[in-house]
């Protein structure tokens, strides 16, 4: 039986069938403002509650803006900045743009505070660092390869050039990942709604639906059953 971690967001748990397999490698991919940020960083920040470090590691945001940012989405997690200072959440912004050292800088940073989840963000930034695509793929798998053998739950956001399902496009990560959740904004005439969907999940049946979720203080909150089209 495939052993799961639950994200802590109990309605996409129950869409997930109970969470996801542990240990696998989960891409978090929407174009702006479909929340890439906030979904992963609450993984993160559940896990934390329940005793699993959690480590953000990012290429673009400072870590202090990173927490401002999720201090005010979340304005009843009043404990971030608590669980920051007990190691129990790493923010870290990359020290160098060699990708070797970045690779080097995250398994240090996984084995000196015994991660056991990690958000990347994002590959996309991590891809520009490479001077073809054929390098890219080499690097990403041999990357991900690494990350196997440190025995961690991987959440990579991926950053699509539109947030339009319609526009979607689909890339090397998609192939490589043992998951992707893909992140929309729908609109119904002047609204956007923000939306979600399993697409794409090795090793356990899943919900299919496309489900829209709303960012609230307390939390996301996801409307498993609520139809869209």
């Amino acid at each position: 039986m495939v052993e799961k971690i639950k994200t802590g967001i109990s309605e996409f748990d129950e869409m997930l069938n109970g969470g996801f397999p542990k240990n696998r490698h989960i891409g978090f991919y929407g174009g702006p403002g479909t929340g890439k940020t906030t979904f992963t960083f609450e993984i993160l920040y559940k896990g934390a509650l329940m005793g699993e470090v959690g480590y953000y590691f990012t290429l673009e945001e400072p870590p202090e803006m990173i927490i401002e940012n999720m201090e005010t989405q979340f304005s009843e997690f009043r404990n971030i900045r608590d669980l920051v200072n007990k190691n129990m959440l790493i923010i870290q912004k990359n020290e160098t743009y060699d990708i070797n050292g970045i690779i080097q800088q995250i398994e240090n940073g996984v084995l000196k505070y015994n991660v056991s989840r990690l958000v990347i963000d994002s590959l996309t930034i991590f891809k520009s660092l490479f001077s073809s695509e054929p390098e890219y793929r080499r690097g990403l798998i041999e990357f991900l390869n690494l990350l196997r053998t440190l025995d961690i739950s991987v959440f990579p956001i991926i950053e699509a050039p539109t947030s339009s399902r319609e526009s979607f496009e689909y890339s090397i990560e998609h192939y490589v990942l043992d998951g992707i959740i893909n992140l929309y904004n729908i609109y119904r005439g002047e609204t956007r709604i923000r939306a979600l969907e399993i697409y794409k999940l090795r090793g356990t049946a899943h919900n299919t639906d496309i489900v829209p979720y709303r960012v609230t203080p307390r939390g996301i909150k996801v409307y498993v059953g609520e139809k869209l089209f």
